[in-house]
This record gives structure tokens, C-alpha cells and sequence, in this order.
């Protein structure tokens, strides 16, 4: 008998020892402020009932049988941003988390909608990047063309776009979103000589927050990008660099005239 007990307590002794406070919890009183809500879009439909959601926006199955669907591997980066920020009281919304896609339109008109009640909004929108494939020096069973390295044509890299004209979306891309990315993704290159470039893309010029849009590599280029976009050590890095970028944002609020804030975050809509 006397030997049960004495195991028993050594598995208690055991388990209470191992139990540590996880400073995330606490009353929200003692939660630092979120002076920003992020949200989050990712590129396009998922994976429903074995069936991907959005035509196209996808790479050949490459000769290691490696396959990118655009929708589903974006929907896990935004999950994965979303535990990060979540980790660091940011607060922060998937606009569509689910699996079926959401028209421009929605996306846009929920986004506005939020932004009503709450103008705090950054706007980030995930996607993988491709293009035109009819000089492709590979083709897959099924028809889908790609380009197996840089050397026979491939694009490669990252690209970070904003609304045409100056707005409060280019202080986020360019001090502070696009120094994180190069930091932690030292060996990727960077398009446009590593600076964001503008576009009219319908999530960027029809939100009245400000909006980014990051391009994550080449779908349409096996080596390195998609190799890059499957490594679980890129994605990280990748996600990692977006959270940093949008904590060392929402601290330079402590100090930004609100006023300056307000005007930044309208005049696209002016």
C-alpha cells in the first residue's frame, strides 16, 4: 500500500512540476492594446468535399509530385498569421475562413463594412503569384504548364502591392512590412528592386482602409519558388515576418496623432 502512495505522489509531484502559467492568459485589463485589427485575406477558395473551389490559380504536379492549390495553401498561412497575432493580443479577422471562394465584391463589401465600426483596419491579403506559361518547358498529365527552374524562364520571388497613390498603405509596405519580409527572408528575392509596386486590383482600390496585397513566390515555377512555398521552414519565416512587421506597426500607434491616422485611411476614398 504504502508503495502505491508513493507512486502516486511522485506522478503528482511529477505533473505539478511540469505545469507552467501561460502568460497569455490574463484578465483583459492586463492585455496590452491593439491599436490595430488586422484582416486577414486569403487568396481565393480552399479544398471542399476533394474538390478545389477556384478554376486555375494552381502549378502543374510537378516531377516530385508536388502540387500547389493557391486557395488552400493561402488559407494556411492566414491560420497560421492569425495563431500568431492571436499570441500577440493583435486583434485580428479572417474575412473568409472557409473553404468555398468569396467573389471580389464580398470580399471588399465586408471588409467596408467592418471598417464602419472599426477604423482601426489593415488590410492583408495572402496570395501565390504565376505567369504566362506558353514558352513552359513542362507540362503535367493533366495539360498544366510550368516552367521547372529560373534558368529556362521561370519567374521567381516576392512582390507587395498597394493602391495607386500616397496612402497610409505605403507606410505600412514600405517601413515597416517590406523590411521584415527581406530580414527574415534572406535567401527569396524581391521584385520590383525590393520595393512595393501599385495596382488597381479590386481589393486594393475599393477598400477604405489601408490594404496590402503580398505575392509569395511563383506558383508557376517549380524550383525554388514552389519548392519555397512547400518548406515548412519559408512558411514560417514568411508568416513570422508579417506578424513582426504588424506588432512594430501597432506600437508606432502609441505615438501617431490620431488625426493624421484618420486622414491617411480615407483620403483613397475622397
Amino acid at each position: 500500500m504504502g508503495i502505491v502512495i508513493a507512486f502516486f505522489a511522485v506522478i503528482i509531484t511529477t505533473i505539478t512540476t511540469h505545469v507552467q502559467k501561460d502568460d497569455t492568459f490574463r484578465h483583459v485589463d492586463n492585455l496590452p492594446k491593439s491599436n490595430i485589427h488586422v484582416v486577414i485575406l486569403s487568396g481565393h477558395g480552399s479544398i471542399l468535399n476533394n474538390e478545389y473551389q477556384t478554376a486555375g490559380k494552381q502549378s502543374p504536379t510537378w516531377p516530385d509530385s508536388l502540387k500547389i492549390y493557391e486557395g488552400y495553401s493561402c488559407k494556411l498561412l492566414a491560420l497560421e498569421l492569425s495563431k500568431k497575432l492571436t499570441y500577440e493580443h493583435i486583434d485580428n479577422t479572417i474575412i473568409n475562413n472557409y473553404s468555398s471562394d468569396l467573389s471580389l465584391f464580398n470580399r471588399v463589401e465586408l471588409i467596408n463594412k467592418l471598417f464602419k465600426t472599426d477604423n482601426r483596419l489593415l488590410m492583408v491579403s495572402i496570395h501565390h503569384n504565376a505567369q504566362p506559361v506558353g514558352n513552359a518547358d513542362y507540362v503535367d498529365f493533366e495539360g498544366q504548364k510550368g516552367f521547372t527552374t529560373i534558368a529556362k524562364g521561370g519567374a521567381s520571388g516576392i512582390e507587395v502591392y498597394t493602391s495607386p497613390g500616397l496612402t497610409e498603405s505605403d507606410n505600412f509596405a514600405d517601413n515597416y512590412l517590406m523590411p521584415q519580409l527581406k530580414g527574415y527572408l534572406t535567401d527569396i528575392s524581391f521584385r520590383n528592386n525590393g520595393k512595393s509596386k501599385e495596382a488597381g486590383f479590386y481589393v486594393l482600390s475599393k477598400t477604405t482602409c489601408p490594404a496590402v496585397l503580398i505575392e509569395f513566390n511563383f506558383m508557376t515555377t517549380w524550383r525554388p519558388d514552389c519548392l519555397q512555398i512547400a518548406d515548412p521552414f519559408y512558411r514560417n519565416a514568411f508568416t513570422s515576418a508579417i506578424c513582426t512587421a504588424i506588432i512594430i506597426y501597432n506600437e508606432s500607434k502609441n505615438t501617431t496623432n490620431d488625426k493624421d491616422i484618420a486622414y491617411n485611411r480615407n483620403k483613397r476614398a475622397a
